[in-house]
């Protein structure tokens, strides 16, 4: 399972350096403890097939308030079938993090696929960023939910319970 998490974020990282990439040529990879235990791949426009949420904040890492959209975390996770376990958020650049299943609500995080209505690259932390409403309330605005907050998103593996 870590292996194919692996590959999968390697092959999107090689793909990042072959020129400028819309959000559409990316993928999230989705494995681990799903009802039907295949790996799934969602582009940006399978996402943006889910209800749109959206979250007005200002980020440590970007400047100003902005409007992040997508759909929650939860809901992509219910649709699937996911199991109640943690979860293994990992990035494009290699980052990849533990998330306790507890920090995931029906209202937060989601999935971001625009910031201001528009896709985003991952020059821009894009295509995917998880994102929490993090200026209405200080319990967004701690290092577990900042280390959580994984931008260039390409992979979601849901740990056995």
């Amino acid at each position: 399972m870590k292996r194919r998490t692996f590959i999968a974020t390697a092959a999107a990282a090689s793909a990042g350096f072959a020129g400028p990439i819309s959000a559409q040529a990316h993928e999230l990879v989705l494995d681990g403890d799903f009802a039907s235990g295949q790996v799934v791949s969602l582009d940006d426009e399978a996402l943006s097939e889910f209800p749109q949420r959206l979250i007005e904040t200002r980020t440590i890492w970007t400047s100003g308030l902005q409007q992040f959209s997508g759909p929650s975390l939860a809901d992509v996770l219910e649709h699937f079938g996911a199991g109640p376990g943690d979860l293994i958020l990992g990035a494009i650049n290699d980052y990849s993090v533990a998330v306790n299943r507890s920090l995931i609500t029906s209202a937060a995080p989601i999935i971001a696929n625009r910031i201001d209505g528009l896709p985003f690259s991952p020059r821009q932390k894009g295509p995917f960023w998880i994102i929490f409403p993090y200026d209405s309330s200080a319990e967004f605005r701690t290092e577990i939910i900042y280390a959580a907050s994984v931008w260039q998103l390409s992979s979601i593996t849901v740990l056995k319970d």
